[in-house]
């Protein structure tokens, strides 16, 4: 026995009024997915260009760090 087009219809309609909310929540978690990814991938830029332009900096401050030992050795001496 065939269904009626207007039984399809109704029980189409119950199944996407069932599954809309589904599909809302669905859409939100993939969201706060895309907004968690954003934002670790922009700290990690960050965290990484930070890197790139502080070690010239630190380097000089080892180097200087370094003399001044030196020079309180040899004064101690």
């Amino acid at each position: 026995m065939r269904d009626s087009p207007s039984d399809i219809q109704a029980r189409l309609a119950d199944i996407n009024r069932r599954a809309a909310p589904v599909l809302e929540e669905h859409t939100r978690l993939i969201g706060a997915a895309n907004k968690a990814i954003t934002l670790i991938l922009t700290v990690a830029a960050f965290s990484g260009l930070t890197f790139i332009a502080i070690a010239p900096t630190e380097q000089s401050l080892k180097a200087k760090a370094v003399d001044c030992q030196e020079a309180c050795i040899s004064w101690q001496k």
